[in-house]
């Protein structure tokens, strides 16, 4: 039975459809699935978060390999996988979670890795919050072209953000595969790409992010002029200590043409 089968038989035993509220495509291309799992080098010594694992076709793959915590919002979602995985749970091999995946503690779970399909509603939040703990390496994960393009953007370019600026500061961002749409059912209506991040992080990120999302407010700006504006919300939040303007480098510069680096160093200059 493929994958695509098995999803029309759980249709029906448990009385569901996706939810367009919950953003629920369900992936039925086995080759796809099994491609995350392998591009995310899971080991032993892994603990792999998958966010919205559904009728839990990626996580029997991701439990081949080592251990998995999932969290999933959907009650008839939950029932089916505790039936599903019931030997793996009992083992501790399966840690299900009912609940919001943006309300977890990932250092506190223990988790090294990420591995999943999620809503797409939930990219830019997910994407942060995974580049703010400490304890996740790596992460393979499916968004929308859209949302790739914000990430995989470069200083002058109309998507470069604050989130692009913290991404790729801590970490390397590689788009693996584009995925057809007849890989999920339903079909989405935009392009679903394959994602690969290895982080290697800094010190100060979440203050850093705040300070980018402080002087992004003003991107068309140059530099000075946007430090200028928000400096009393800067110093309020604690994000800087001082600003000695003659001291600083590129403040001619607009603030969305800075590259990574120059926005790094600016922070630690006036820190």
């Amino acid at each position: 039975m493929d994958l695509f089968e098995e999803l029309q038989d759980l249709m029906i035993k448990y009385h569901f459809r996706p939810s367009k509220k919950l953003s629920q495509f369900y992936c039925t291309n086995e080759a796809l699935l099994r491609f995350l799992v392998n591009k995310a080098k899971i080991t032993s010594k892994d603990i792999v978060l998958e966010i919205g694992p559904g009728t839990g076709f990626l996580t029997k793959f991701l439990l081949e390999k080592g251990k998995v915590v999932a969290v999933e919002k959907d009650e008839i979602m939950i029932e089916l996988l505790q039936e599903k995985f019931a030997k793996e749970i009992k083992s501790g091999k399966l840690k299900l979670i009912e609940g919001d995946a943006m309300f977890q503690d990932y250092e506190k779970l223990g988790i090294t890795k990420v591995v999943s399909l999620p809503p797409y509603h939930l990219s830019s939040e997910l994407m942060l919050k995974v580049t703010l703990s400490k304890s996740i390496k790596r992460a393979v994960i499916v968004f929308d072209t859209g949302f790739v393009e914000k990430l995989t953007a470069f200083e002058g370019m109309r998507e470069y953000n604050a989130l692009t600026v913290l991404v790729n500061l801590n970490a390397n961002v590689e788009v693996l595969e584009t995925i057809d749409k007849a890989s999920f059912y339903p079909q989405p209506n935009c392009q679903s790409v394959v994602v690969l991040v290895d982080y290697d992080r800094v010190q100060d990120s979440e203050k850093f992010y705040l300070f980018l999302k402080e002087i992004f407010r003003h991107k068309n700006k140059d530099l000075i002029r946007s430090l200028k504006q928000s400096e009393p919300n800067l110093k309020e939040a604690k994000l800087i200590k001082k600003i000695n303007f003659e001291k600083l480098e590129h403040i001619s510069k607009k603030v969305y043409s800075l590259t990574v680096d120059e926005l790094h160093e600016t922070f630690e200059d006036l820190n």
